[in-house]
């Protein structure tokens, strides 16, 4: 399979010697999977989250790290903390499953996590990625302020059946298309609240505001997505040695140039994560690995497709169990090459 950036093909790199064999797709996690003392074992392990942490923090001038480690949740919880500490956590569990021999067959990102999914994939260097986080963070953070917004799941309705229902000349927007029975709505504050009742009129299981500063993924972040368009602009992306699923379509990246002016818009767009998952379900058969803090993607996953393996690594405990979960045990092989 071969794929192509400013007309250069790009073959997948060969697994390593000492790789594991399997068909298995990476996936992370994006805004709302943190928890204080994320990533605690991982920091002496991994060059790489240290790395992230530290231009993160340059950038901020704030105590990611401390923040990351010792919450209280209110304040690990603030867009930029949260974005940047979740970015890193994430790109260290897969570098270091990667160390053990594990190489993905496919990677994919729900928003924040498309930009973990570009460094483990090789469409983008830690640095520039960790900056492109920071000041996407940045941006959507002062846009909460200037635009306030809220967010929130309907559960138990499928698209088809939720957009109907938003009132005309409402600005509320699916902004997640997340499975099977799990929609997210987001917009301004009070009209996302006077949706709850017909919603769940209409059938709905259930109807959850989500904890997060704005109204993400909807017109409301115009002006954040205007501010990060150029740092988009600039970023140095390449075709990377491992197949992307962009979340933003749904689809495999196969131009980087058509891609980047995608992800001028993600901020933006909905998040189409059902077409994400059916795409690498198709790709990835054996199964798929939710790498970073929290379990909502494997969730998600498994709302498209019970029968499918997905199992999470969030911390230097897990690392050993995707051996057993995928049959193979990659401590008793040689290194990866």
């Amino acid at each position: 399979m071969a794929f192509r950036g400013g007309g250069t093909p790009c073959p997948v790199a060969p697994a390593g010697e000492g790789s594991v064999a399997t068909e298995i797709a990476f996936v992370f996690p994006g805004q709302g999977s943190q928890s204080p003392g994320m990533g605690a074992d991982l920091l002496e392990r991994s060059p790489s989250l240290r790395r992230a942490l530290r231009l993160a923090e340059e950038i901020t001038r704030s105590d990611l790290t401390g923040a990351m480690l010792h919450g209280p949740a209110e304040r690990l919880g603030a867009t930029v903390t949260t974005q940047a500490t979740v970015f890193a956590v994430s790109v260290a569990v897969a570098e270091l499953a990667a160390e053990r021999g594990f190489r993905p067959a496919a990677v994919a990102g729900h928003s924040l996590g498309e930009f973990s999914a570009l460094v483990a994939g090789g469409w983008l260097d830690l640095a520039s990625a960790t900056r492109a986080v920071v000041l996407r963070a940045q941006a959507m953070e002062r846009c909460c302020v200037s635009s306030p917004g809220a967010m929130a799941a309907v559960i138990g309705l499928d698209v088809e059946r939720v957009a109907p229902l938003l009132p005309s000349g409402s600005d509320v927007v699916v902004a997640n298309v997340n499975g099977p029975g799990q929609v997210v709505l987001s917009g301004p504050s009070a009209e996302v609240s006077s949706l709850e009742e017909p919603l769940l009129a209409a059938g709905a299981a259930g109807y959850q505001r989500l904890p997060v500063a704005g109204a993400f993924h909807s017109p409301l972040m115009a002006a954040a997505q205007q501010e990060f368009a150029p740092v988009v602009d600039t970023l140095p992306l390449r075709p990377g040695h491992t197949p992307m699923v962009s979340s933003i379509t749904g689809g495999l990246v196969e131009d980087v140039d058509t891609y980047r002016e995608l992800l001028r818009g993600q901020i933006t767009a909905p998040v189409q994560w059902e077409r994400t998952a059916t795409t690498l379900l198709r790709l990835c058969p054996d199964g798929a690995v939710e790498m970073g803090p929290g379990r909502v993607l494997r969730g998600l996953l498994r709302r498209v497709d019970r029968s499918w393996p997905v199992t999470n690594c969030r911390a230097w405990p897990d690392l050993p169990a995707l051996a057993h979960r995928f049959g193979t045990d990659p401590a008793t092989r040689l290194p990866v090459g």
